[in-house]
């Protein structure tokens, strides 16, 4: 049997409790000793070669350099090298990379992380591969279409091997496809129109958030939810932080990507609708669903009848309302974070809880105090912020157990 994820706080519980456990009666004292050397063992791993999260950490960031400096080589020789030369380093790459990666995850066991990174490195190089076979061929396509066939080439793999790492990149590619194609939609003449895809990346990013939310709920599939989670509750909050500044004078409507709204909000509700069938819910499910739900809704009506305003005290009011919106998502994802016990949600909402306080400090003091005062009183607000988030951080993480530590 596995053990348990390394966490310091679940070592410091589990201390504590064994005690309790032993005046229970439900353990002897020699088993306590048996369970404490088996996370005894751990910690002296993580003391000596680091934890296993740095280790991941580190073969990822080997895997993209050297998959970006092998695509700047090639790249750079590409016009002196036959076509075959060039397929055949395309295809031996991928197989290279694909072949060692399967070799250190599955056959030689002792080297799962670096395995992994490598298995992403092929991705890379798949992605990179189709790029350069078009360009090699002068094959003329819809361009958009090269990170959606690369997304969607991933995304079976990712599923496959339940690979955190190759969800994120299937996502990060199919996020970069809908911007691209948007732009065939919308005609960028005017800046005006570019605020339009703030709103339909707010609603790209509840759609992520909705479907990892669904993985959460289906056991086969919770090891990849974070991906989703993560992305899409970075992507929504944002959108939603731009959304607090003075861009009210803009129009808002494009019925010329309509469709892709309409897309966003019929993939949020096909991913959470099922779920209210079932039986089984984790604690919290309904109120994130209905929160998605209205911030979805306020959202596309935005996008569908928001006229472009002029007066100023409109504008004011409507900026009013999303900075009320905003501190809403920032406080109700905090407490869900409790709720729930997702230190992700904590630290996100903490996070864009500092932004807020810097945006909103430089639009209402810059013009009230002496400018010298100012950065004075900003330095020390920020210094005062920053103890208290990190004690409150510290405070809300330490009461979370390590099985939901993700």
């Amino acid at each position: 049997m596995s053990p348990p994820k390394e966490d310091i706080q679940f070592q410091r519980r589990l201390e504590q409790e064994i005690e309790l456990w032993i005046k229970e009666g439900l353990i002897a004292p020699a088993q306590k000793d048996r369970i404490l050397a088996r996370y005894r063992v751990l910690k002296e791993a993580d003391e000596k070669a680091g934890p296993g999260k740095l280790v991941t950490t580190i073969s990822i960031l080997g895997s993209i350099l050297i998959g970006v400096g092998a695509i700047l080589f090639i790249a750079s020789n590409w016009s002196l090298l036959p076509k075959w030369g060039k397929l055949f380093i395309v295809f031996s790459s991928i197989l290279t990379s694909y072949g060692l990666g399967f070799y250190f995850r599955y056959e030689k066991v002792s080297y799962p992380k670096v395995g992994a990174s490598l298995i992403l490195l092929g991705s890379l190089i798949f992605g990179a591969g189709m790029f350069l076979i078009a360009q090699m061929y002068h094959i003329t396509v819809h361009y958009p279409n090269g990170p959606l066939m690369w997304g969607l080439g991933v995304l079976p793999l990712a599923y496959l091997l339940r690979f955190k790492s190759l969800i994120s990149l299937a996502i990060i590619d199919l996020l970069i496809w809908l911007g691209m194609e948007v732009r065939f939609w919308i005609s960028y003449s005017s800046y005006y129109e570019i605020i339009t895809m703030v709103n339909l990346y707010l609603m790209a990013g509840i759609a992520l958030w909705g479907i990892g939310m669904m993985h959460r709920e289906w056991k086969s599939l919770r090891v990849i939810s974070s991906p989703y989670i993560i992305l899409g509750s970075l992507i929504t909050l944002s959108a939603g932080y731009i959304l607090t500044f003075d861009i009210f004078g803009l129009s808002f409507v494009s019925d010329a990507i309509l469709m892709f709204y309409i897309g966003m909000a019929v993939l949020f509700l096909l991913s959470v609708v099922p779920r209210f069938l079932s039986k089984e819910r984790e604690k919290g499910w309904g109120p994130e669903i209905l929160g998605l739900f209205i911030l979805l809704a306020i959202v596309l009506y935005l996008s569908l009848s928001f006229p472009e305003v002029r007066s100023k005290a409109f504008q004011g009011g409507f900026r009013l309302f999303f900075n009320i919106l905003f501190t809403l998502e920032i406080f109700g994802l905090i407490i869900l974070g409790f709720i729930r016990q997702y230190p992700t949600y904590v630290n996100v909402g903490l996070l864009f809880f500092a932004l807020d306080v810097v945006a909103r400090y430089f639009d209402f003091f810059w013009k009230l105090l002496p400018r010298s005062l100012f950065f004075i009183v900003g330095g020390l607000l920020l210094l005062l912020g920053g103890i208290v988030l990190e004690r409150k951080r510290r405070k809300i993480l330490g009461s979370f157990n390590i099985e939901e530590a993700d």
